[in-house]
């Protein structure tokens, strides 16, 4: 029998607030419970505060090596995964996972194609790329020679990640894509996966709260003028007068002091309240109770975590129908209640019609958890613990077959 893995996970990570902070916690508790992995290390970033490190049992090590924007990064990180000898190396990546800042972010994401040279076979999980992202509708807007540089550059970031061991992409737009430009990379579509499907208690909608909410980094592509427009409108609709609207999450870096300035706005709405971080425990209770989950997007990048989890705990998606969206629906089968983008008249009587209807959105709840019940998170670890095995020349215990079919 093959001794077991030790597995390096390269991740934002709680009680961290960063983008895929609970991405990185599920795939190391994941990886964990398996037999066949001995130790997680996992290469975080650093606290802002001294907050303590959640208790996860004594086969997953935290380690703080790496600061966002910092250009220290990626010599912190090839050294420490060269000293802690792992089989392998798992990087849970967003383009900008290592800085908001062209050049942090880009040296950050030569990590996994230089810990592969320093010795460390390393995979990615890339969960958006530079090619996706309409760089007009972020904080790039109307600069030209900027957004030039960015995709220039986001052209030389994929290439250094196609050159690790594997690299995993969440959506098939990105795997065309990238199979078109890189045919030798070992290149797979591995979807987002569905973090809890044990709950079988999800409430109906006719039991809930009358409750919507929405979640996320606010301020450049996400932001929520359009909603709170939306939102009073509804509220000026029959029957709708009761209705709470309940914002979760932080500002976008590139934009601080946006909720704060919301806040301030609606300090005497009792019908708005801004929760801020909603940590992980939480998440089932936040979108378990609400009715609609709506995304005030005008542009996507990437496989919507928030949308995956809306789906999961029952609540109705409200989004418009651009982007990344179409790609989830087409390739995961989950599904929602659209809007013209930016149009606050139209999302309103889209929330109107949906909370009219409520044996129609019962089923697109009912459909949409179905649809995420059906990729348990379990395949997402199984698939990265293969390939890690693979790239090391160990062998897993069980065959990797069902895992190589989800990635075909």
């Amino acid at each position: 029998m093959t001794r077991p893995l030790r597995i390096a996970l390269v991740s934002a990570f709680p009680p961290g607030k960063q983008s895929l902070n609970e991405y990185g916690l599920h795939l190391a508790i994941g990886l964990a419970a398996r037999d066949d992995v001995a130790e997680v290390t996992v290469f975080a970033d650093a606290l802002p505060s001294d907050l303590p490190e959640l208790d996860l049992g004594p086969k997953i090590t935290v380690k703080r090596c790496w600061s966002f924007n910092k250009l220290s990064t990626l010599p912190k990180l090839i050294r420490t995964l060269r000293q802690t000898k792992a089989d392998g190396a798992i990087w849970n990546l967003q383009m900008a996972t290592f800085g908001d800042r062209e050049v942090t972010a880009a040296l950050g994401l030569l990590g996994p194609v230089g810990a592969r040279l320093a010795g460390t076979p390393s995979g990615v999980i890339a969960h958006n790329m530079v090619d996706g992202v309409d760089l007009e509708q972020t904080v790039l807007k109307g600069q030209r020679l900027r957004q030039t540089i960015v995709q220039l550059g986001g052209r030389m970031i994929a290439r250094a990640l196609v050159s690790a061991n594997y690299l995993t992409v969440t959506l098939r737009s990105y795997s065309e894509s990238l199979q078109a430009q890189h045919p030798r990379a070992s290149v797979h579509l591995v979807p987002h996966g569905t973090f809890d499907t044990k709950v079988s208690d999800v409430r109906p909608l006719a039991d809930r709260p009358r409750r919507i909410v929405t979640m996320g980094k606010f301020g450049t592509y996400k932001r929520l003028e359009t909603l709170l427009g939306a939102f009073d409108a509804l509220r000026k609709t029959p029957g709708n007068a009761d209705l709470k609207l309940v914002i979760g999450g932080s500002d976008h870096p590139n934009t601080p002091g946006y909720l704060e300035a919301l806040a301030q706005d609606r300090a005497d709405d009792a019908g708005v309240e801004f929760a801020g971080y909603v940590a992980e425990h939480a998440i089932p209770d936040f979108f378990g109770d609400a009715l609609l989950s709506v995304f005030d997007y005008s542009a996507t990048t990437g496989s919507s975590g928030v949308l995956h989890q809306t789906a999961s705990y029952g609540a109705v998606p409200v989004f418009p129908r651009i982007g990344d969206f179409v790609d989830v629906c087409e390739d995961e089968g989950i599904s929602g209640v659209n809007y013209a983008a930016l149009d606050a008249g139209d999302m309103a009587r889209q929330m109107q019609k949906t909370l009219a209807d409520i044996t129609g959105s019962q089923a697109i709840a009912d459909d949409n958890r179905a649809a995420s019940m059906g990729f348990p998170f379990a395949k997402v670890v199984d698939f990265h613990v293969d390939k890690i095995a693979q790239s090391s020349n160990l062998t897993r215990q069980s065959t990797s077959s069902e895992s190589e079919q989800l990635a075909a």
